[in-house]
């Protein structure tokens, strides 16, 4: 799900190649974060001039709202024709925000996949072999494998078990019934439920066979996030920290190393970690909060400067405000530390990339660019010219009055000699259509 095909590939080489440099996750992230912000800069510009000319044909829209507000189809048709004059493609403010939902859900791929992307298991800085991603993959089905038997050995070490017991939790039913452990429900992801099995004995009885508190740990909620079960590449730093790496030598004794040398941490915070509302890790989600809610009044601010005849929308438009800030927190709360730092982020350099952009691109500034476009864009047909062109041909509208004329005396008219005039408007396209091609034309 959190995996978009080539984004999120190039996006893990990017991260990697920040990681290189800085040696620290949390470092990276920060850099990584400046350049994805850095990158969508044009789209923001774009966005801001598209912005700027929609405010000023506002005017323009109302007098056709005005004129045409009981001729719905008509008032489309002329909507049409003012955005094919100008240039104008009122869709385009979208674009930044689909750009920055498809780079989040990439971003969130790399996030939860550390040892993917910026690790070095393969003995290689940037080649993510298919072998790698199998041993990976293996060595995640092994973490929640473990818990799931865990889970059901009741407390006991493995040497506590009798051969009855042993017999009953270690077989591949277990792992695919799986539990609800601490509220979550989980089971076996391993593509290969028997070598998994194996994994897990062998870390039970050749690794901690009389080793309590392994089993402890692995269930306490308080040691380890619930939440983080679905995580396991993140849970894998987790019980590498707390000394429980050796488990995963049973896949590749490199992921043990890996684990230790990658710092995957920001100013000594794990970014593995889960917030909660007892923790500190909650300044997290509170930061993004705070920062989004300011980027949105800035943002307001600058645009009722910018477009002084803009409407308020009143307590609906009050409550649009708060909800990306809520999102925000949401975001940040609900995803590990690592994430909620990216969003919170994202949310620091939009505000000041917001300051900056306004700064640099005024009102005046941004109309003069506007018109060039608008100028160069007159040159091609945008999809509402060629639109109107189609709907006019099918019509048989070319060459006739003015539609400022036409309304003018369709507003005169009835109801039943609007349609008259239709159909002999009609009745004088086919005309003109036959002789044009040489047909015979009956009316």
């Amino acid at each position: 799900m959190w995996n978009i095909p080539i984004i999120t590939p190039l996006l893990g080489y990017l991260m990697k190649l920040c990681y290189i440099i800085f040696n620290n996750y949390g470092l990276a992230l920060i850099v990584f974060t400046l350049i994805i912000k850095l990158i969508t800069v044009p789209f923001q510009i774009k966005q801001q001039k598209n912005t700027a000319r929609m405010a000023k044909f506002q005017p323009q829209l109302k007098k056709l709202q005005n004129k045409y507000g009981n001729n719905k189809e008509k008032y489309q048709e002329e909507m049409m024709k003012l955005y094919a004059e100008e240039g104008i493609n009122p869709m385009g403010s979208c674009l930044p925000m689909i750009i920055t939902m498809v780079i989040l859900f990439s971003i969130i791929g790399v996030v939860y996949a550390p040892l993917k992307y910026v690790s070095n298991i393969d003995g290689k800085s940037f080649n993510l072999t298919s072998s790698t991603s199998e041993d990976i993959s293996e060595a995640e089905a092994l973490v929640t494998d473990t818990i799931i038997i865990a889970n059901k050995m009741d407390g006991k070490t493995y040497n506590e078990l009798t051969d009855a017991e042993k017999e009953k939790i270690f077989r591949v039913k277990t792992l695919e019934d799986g539990g609800k452990i601490n509220g979550i429900k989980i089971k076996s992801s391993s593509s290969n439920p028997e070598e998994s099995l194996k994994y897990v004995e062998t870390v039970f009885s050749e690794y901690y066979p009389d080793d309590k508190n392994f089993t402890k740990f692995l269930l306490d909620n308080k040691k380890i996030s619930s939440r983080l079960y679905l995580r396991p590449q993140l849970l894998m730093f987790k019980i590498s920290d707390n000394g429980y790496g050796q488990m995963f030598d049973v896949v590749d004794k490199k992921i043990g190393e890996e684990l230790k040398r990658v710092d995957y941490t920001f100013f000594g915070i794990p970014l593995s970690e889960m917030p909660s509302w007892s923790s500190i890790y909650l300044l997290i989600p509170v930061s993004s909060f705070l920062f989004q809610l300011i980027l949105t009044f800035i943002s307001q601010r600058y645009q009722k400067k910018n477009n002084p005849t803009a409407n308020s929308a009143g307590m609906g438009m009050n409550l649009i405000l708060y909800i990306m800030p809520i999102f925000s927190f949401y975001i940040a709360f609900s995803f590990p530390v690592g994430l909620g730092l990216y969003w919170t982020l994202t949310s620091f350099y939009s505000l000041i990339q917001t300051i900056v952009l306004n700064k640099i691109y005024t009102p005046e500034k941004v109309e003069v660019m506007a018109e060039k476009d608008a100028k160069k864009k007159k040159k091609k047909k945008g999809f509402y010219q060629r639109a109107l062109e189609m709907q006019q041909s099918q019509m048989g509208t070319s060459g006739t009055k003015s539609s400022e004329d036409d309304s003018d005396e369709e507003r005169k008219l009835t109801k039943a000699e609007r349609k008259q005039a239709e159909l002999k408007r009609l009745q004088e396209a086919r005309k003109r259509m036959a002789e044009k091609y040489g047909d015979e034309y009956e009316e």
